[in-house]
């Protein structure tokens, strides 16, 4: 009797999505074994920043725990640190542009990202370093680097995948876990539009010290996602943990300093608005003339208050230049401040 022959997956992209499933497909072999393997356009692990600080809810922590094996889930604390008990909350507060709050919704307290998971009613959800999520579900992996895809061919057997360095692999399924400008994407659902809402989103990561997170904590209190909504249709979004850093810099004061992601959003259109005081041109390759933006819009689309200094004074941490050596950068992780469109798929074209 023939041996059936074991399929090949090929996985495309080495991001959280690409890793999760490649364990998913390893340890669940008793049931259906798979030949897996998977490649990444970057050149190494530290080829690239790995992303801004996320928040994985009580079902998402659930079903990533469900991915991978124990050895994974056991370092899953490097990325998601356990809650530090009365100095920081896991949840969100969305205040209006003054202050005043409008919206902060109860959420079950936990410990670690195993108790988080257990919580099967409501939502709760947990800050974690995307950088570090990443690096600690390579552990493992045979992540074969320096390999971008750029098109594919169906045949009756299976399907040919083509890189760019001119090499080519077989396998049976194809997964395309390479973003939204995924060339599989885009071969296998050509009519499918990406949509931009309208709105752009500047984001950076920046080393808060402790001074001016007491100033954050006194408005917000110590939830870990601060919302404010401003009337003329822009946001601010921060996200953090109160666990101190290692300052890399030198900090006469020896003060604390903490990790935290800033996000401002706005009307893109307000980018076509000449502002008489606006006298440096945004440049998306100048992260100090980005910034000087945000700090613009903020300042004139805010009212004159304790909130619009705090947020203008948190925005001036950000990095002006791309550091010559980004990973001496206090946050490990740099990435040029940018402004970005708002995009998504529009399903309704297919």
């Amino acid at each position: 009797m023939q041996q059936e022959k074991i399929p090949t997956i090929i996985i495309v992209g080495a991001g959280i999505g690409g890793l999760s499933l490649y364990h998913a497909l390893i340890k669940n072999k008793d049931k259906k074994v798979f030949n897996v393997k998977i490649y990444e356009r970057e050149s190494s692990p530290t080829d690239r920043w790995q992303g801004y600080h996320i928040a994985l809810s009580n079902y998402g922590t659930k079903s990533l725990l469900n991915c991978v094996p124990s050895s994974i889930a056991s370092n899953l604390p490097k990325a998601m640190p356990n809650s530090i008990s009365d100095v920081e909350t896991h949840g969100i507060t969305v205040t209006d542009q003054i202050g005043n709050v409008l919206l902060a919704p109860p959420t079950k307290s936990f410990k670690d990202v195993y108790e988080i998971a257990k919580i099967s009613r409501g939502l709760s959800s947990i800050i974690t370093y995307r950088n570090r999520l990443r690096d600690v579900l390579l552990e493992g992996v045979p992540v074969q680097w320096n390999k971008k895809c750029i098109k594919y061919v169906e045949t009756q057997e299976g399907v040919w995948v083509f890189f760019e360095d001119g090499s080519q692999e077989f396998c049976n399924i194809l997964v395309g876990a390479d973003g939204i400008n995924s060339p599989i994407r885009k071969q296998k659902l050509p009519e499918l539009q990406i949509v931009n809402y309208g709105i752009t989103h500047v984001s950076a990561d920046v080393s808060v010290p402790k001074h001016l997170m007491d100033k954050v904590n006194k408005i917000h209190g110590n939830v870990l996602i601060r919302k404010t909504l401003g009337t003329e249709g822009d946001s601010t979004l921060m996200m953090t943990r109160l666990i101190p850093i290692k300052q890399e810099q030198n900090d006469e004061k020896n003060e604390p300093h903490y990790t935290a992601t800033l996000v401002y959003s706005y009307p893109s259109e307000l980018d076509n608005v000449d502002v008489e005081s606006d006298k440096v041109k945004v440049d998306d390759n100048d992260p100090e003339s980005v910034i000087e933006h945000v700090k613009r819009l903020i300042r004139t689309l805010r009212p004159d208050c304790e909130l619009t200094d705090l947020l203008v004074e948190l925005w001036d941490l950000a990095p002006k230049t791309i550091p010559n050596e980004p990973i001496n950068f206090p946050l490990k992780t740099y990435n040029p401040v940018q402004r970005r469109m708002m995009r998504d798929i529009d399903p309704m074209s297919i």
